[in-house]
């Protein structure tokens, strides 16, 4: 049975889709008998027919099947002809069942999963494991990329697995002839977006690293951002840490502290790690500082550039 139905599940929707894909080559299907279906948006009876359908001009098909969780709320009915497929499925046809958390063996699509399913679970990757990831990416196209360039792309990113990807793409579609990428490439290819920017100009300017709280700002003003606005994000990423070590001073845990500003993990560990690094007084004296160079660049009295990197310089 195992052989026909698979249950691939785990949290990280990259990784996700990247072993789904990858399962699906290692059949060797034609792309025309590869179906995908989402329980939320198509009707049990449209996807059981097709699982019980012969491939056209092939010996196999595949079926992917998002969001079984659903059919346990259309009835018993509903959920008595799936338990009845997964004790008798089509041996022409391999159902692949995507979750992001695999179903209790108490539930009734759970327990038949459980039963006559192969379960694998995509287990999210730790951070020392990103640089052979990215090294990977390159290699399976031919390309070579250095651990600067490595580097650069992953705190570019802030490791998002999607976002990765996408520069990949464009950073591989430059360096086609030479096949070999720099870090020059990525800093010249990759962007940063806003938020992190202002989240590693803020750690930057909280630590006295000067140098590279100029390269951010510069690199942010050559992408038009206007210093009010990095000026306003600074000070809501320094009310955030005060916010933060509030929390953690009433005994938050870091999920907590995620829940409660509505962010992921490891960006919560980040948090944490920084508040705790820093002074209360410190993040009031910034704040007010901050607070005055809004005032003066408001009322003419300095002009916005100028004054907000004076500040960094000074700061």
């Amino acid at each position: 049975m195992a052989e026909s139905i698979y249950v691939i599940y785990g949290n990280n929707d990259f990784l996700l889709n990247l072993t789904l894909q990858q399962k699906i080559e290692s059949f060797q299907v034609d792309p025309f008998n590869i179906i995908h279906y989402d329980l939320l948006e198509n009707s049990s009876d449209d996807v059981l027919e097709d699982l019980q359908t012969v491939s056209f001009f092939a010996e196999k098909k595949v079926i992917v099947v998002r969001n079984i969780q659903a059919l346990e709320q259309q009835g018993d009915p509903i959920v008595q002809q799936w338990a009845t497929y997964f004790e008798k499925p089509n041996p022409d046809c391999i159902l692949l069942v995507i979750l992001q958390e695999l179903l209790a063996e108490t539930s009734p699509i759970g327990k038949q999963l459980h039963k006559f399913g192969y379960l694998e679970k995509i287990k999210d990757m730790d951070k020392k494991e990103y640089p052979m990831f990215v090294r990977n990416l390159f290699s399976k196209y031919q390309y070579q990329i250095t651990d600067q360039a490595i580097d650069a792309l992953l705190e570019r990113t802030n490791m998002d697995f999607q976002l990765i990807a996408q520069e990949a793409e464009k950073l591989m579609l430059f360096s086609y002839d030479s096949k070999i990428i720099a870090e020059k490439e990525v800093l010249l290819l990759v962007s940063r977006n806003l938020e992190e920017n202002i989240f590693e100009l803020t750690n930057a300017l909280l630590s006295r690293n000067q140098q590279k709280t100029i390269e951010i700002f510069y690199d942010l003003v050559a992408r038009n951002e206007d210093p009010i606005r990095i000026l306003n994000n600074i000070v809501g990423k320094v009310r955030e840490l005060m916010h933060a070590k509030l929390l953690i001073e009433k005994g938050y845990r870091q999920d907590q502290i995620a829940d409660h500003f509505r962010i992921k993990s490891g960006r919560a560990y980040y948090l944490v790690k920084n508040a705790q690094s820093v002074t209360f007084e410190i993040l009031e004296t910034h704040l007010s500082k901050l607070s005055k160079l809004d005032y003066d660049i408001k009322s003419g009295q300095i002009d916005k550039k100028l004054g907000l990197e004076l500040y960094l310089l000074g700061a």
